[in-house]
């Protein structure tokens, strides 16, 4: 009979694909709100660096968990940040402070965290069930 202890094991989340292509996205987001009016400083761009870090923060902290569940409520926490930066995206677009180019290549690299991300949480629901 195995103990629950000798299960626990250490994940790395460094070792994440997913994480590698949220370091990628924010760097895009960092690099793209520097153009923005000075006085959106404290609205849209505070919004958009915020949504955008949490989404990696969350998966990381989602990774080290041990229960399941407790992993998926927060990957599931990283889905809407990965929402709310696209509705950001959206509002910086509407309002011309990007180009067209560049929203298109920002939400491609969205599109793959967001699979990514919705791959990790049909497995750890499979495992679960």
């Amino acid at each position: 009979m195995t103990n629950k202890m000798d299960e626990i094991r250490y994940k790395n989340p460094k070792k994440l694909k997913v994480l590698e292509k949220c370091m990628e996205l924010n760097k895009m987001i960092y690099q793209l709100v520097k153009n923005f009016p000075a006085d959106e400083r404290y609205n849209i761009v505070s919004q958009i660096k915020r949504s955008c870090t949490s989404i990696g923060a969350n998966i990381t902290e989602g990774n080290s968990q041990m229960y399941k569940n407790r992993e998926f409520s927060f990957y599931s926490i990283s889905l809407g940040s990965l929402n709310e930066t696209i509705y950001w995206l959206d509002v910086s677009l509407q309002n011309n402070f990007l180009s067209m180019q560049e929203y298109e290549r920002i939400n491609k690299l969205i599109e793959e965290i967001m699979k990514m991300l919705i791959t990790m949480m049909k497995k750890l629901q499979s495992e679960s069930a």
